[in-house]
């Protein structure tokens, strides 16, 4: 069950559990002990009452005539012992000689020994009088006894089952208050990320959170190490490789001019593509290096039809892609983004190149964008299955098309840093082939029209 999955929950089941057990063993050790002294409390008050009967017990029957068969009282012993004990005067021969109301006619015990004694589920207690010619027997029933010990019992029990589930109660409630601390420590453990790695504030925290905050801290600092030395190479890199792939491949196409054999010409033509994929993904990484820098965060919004437009004509400068591109826009006014201008024409350059690349060939490429500020690319091409996958760092389709694997990785990163969001489908919408790529900008970034 999900309340026994939590800390607060493991700690109240075992509070009640042992609580439970130790109120049991309690209770049974407590009646035990509350039995006892019920008993001596009755034996007691049997002693008292028969002491208290011997005085007149002795004057009545000294004062009458004497019976053949034994007397028989119209009442109880007395209004203090409520009728609960019986009583018997007997000679030193074991006769009744008199007997209480409800007590019986015949003899409670065969054998006369002043102390007390059990006999039919009676407890008796006999007391002499007159140097053992007369003995009085006040008795009780022994089931009485242990309705008492059950009625005290019962009231030490009852509050027990009463007050176990209000304790549970106040034990989550105040487990819940003092774990609360560890709700917001993963709350800000969970709040960090590749773009976020400050840290977290140990102040407020109890002495055991504290140091795991601090070590989560440095664990933090030498990711953020780590990050930072990985950026770095990756632009520096980038950027320096960009010089001597632009020299060779101007060296690559000096030599294929040269080349007057079409045959000779076809090792310079391989290399020339090798370094024109070499180029394509410098540029990428060069762009994966901005997206970990944060380019995305603008003072101003973004026009996205302007700069799309701007996108689409640099691609149609290129002879393959004339013709293929087609854009989309609202009548309605402009779509505003709160997005850095490069950082939407990387996003669209990059969504465009894939759709190019990897959609039918010679098909059409739609870019649209809705007044309420959603742009989508869609190609026409065969399905691809789990697009969703695709976002991660060179990941690829099943395509035979060439590719780094980073475009729409750097999409993602670019946009995470905004709170947008990137929806992939195959097929795209309306349509039974094809795939849509599609980016929700966050609310605040819609202009009115």
């Amino acid at each position: 069950m999900k309340v026994f999955s939590s800390l607060a929950g493991r700690l109240v089941s075992s509070l009640i559990l042992v609580t439970v057990a130790v109120g049991l063993v309690a209770a049974g050790t407590g009646s035990i002990t509350l039995h006892r002294e019920i008993n001596e409390a009755m034996d007691n008050s049997m002693q008292e009452a028969a002491r208290r009967l011997l005085p007149l017990v002795i004057d009545d029957m000294f004062g009458r005539e004497a019976s053949q068969s034994p007397r028989r009282l119209g009442e109880a012993v007395s209004d203090d012992e409520g009728g609960r004990l019986i009583f018997q005067v007997r000679d030193a021969g074991g006769r009744v000689l008199m007997h209480s109301h409800d007590a019986p006619a015949e003899p409670l015990t065969a054998e006369l020994a002043q102390g007390f004694s059990e006999a039919a589920g009676w407890r008796i207690y006999t007391e002499p009088a007159v140097s053992g010619t007369i003995l009085i027997q006040v008795a009780e029933l022994d089931s009485r006894r242990n309705e008492e010990t059950l009625e005290a019992a019962t009231g030490f029990l009852i509050p027990m089952v009463i007050l176990i589930p209000l304790s549970a109660l106040v034990a989550w409630l105040t487990l819940t208050r003092f774990l609360r601390p560890i709700a917001t420590l993963r709350g800000e453990i969970s709040a960090r990320h590749g773009d976020n790695l400050a840290p977290i504030r140990t102040e407020d925290l109890p002495s055991e959170l504290a140091a795991i905050a601090k070590s989560v801290n440095s664990l933090m600092r030498r990711l953020h190490m780590a990050l930072d030395a990985e950026k770095e190479f990756t632009a520096n890199a980038a950027h320096e490789l960009r010089t001597p792939i632009a020299g060779a491949l101007a060296q690559t196409e000096r030599l294929i001019a040269e080349t007057s054999d079409e045959a000779a010409r076809k090792r310079p033509r391989q290399i020339k593509a090798a370094l024109s994929d070499l180029a394509g993904l410098s540029e990428k990484l060069m762009q994966l290096a901005r997206a970990d820098a944060g380019v995305a965060i603008a003072g101003k919004p973004a026009d996205l039809a302007a700069v799309a437009a701007l996108v689409v004509a640099d691609f149609e400068q290129h002879g393959q892609n004339r013709g293929r591109l087609r854009l989309e826009t609202s009548d309605k006014g402009k779509a505003l983004a709160a997005i850095d201008t490069d950082a939407l024409a990387i996003i669209l350059r990059n969504l465009i190149e894939n759709a190019l690349r990897h959609g039918a060939e010679g098909g059409e490429v739609v870019i649209r964008i809705t007044d309420d500020a959603r742009l989508s690319v869609i190609n026409q091409g065969p399905v691809a299955s789990a697009p969703g996958g695709l976002v991660k760092r060179f990941e690829r389709g099943g395509t035979r098309a060439e590719g780094s694997g980073l475009g729409l990785a750097i999409v993602t990163k670019i946009l995470q840093q905004i709170d947008a969001t990137l929806v992939l489908t195959s097929p795209a919408s309306g349509r039974r082939d094809g795939f849509e790529a599609t980016i929700r900008f966050p609310p605040r970034s819609v202009s009115p029209a």
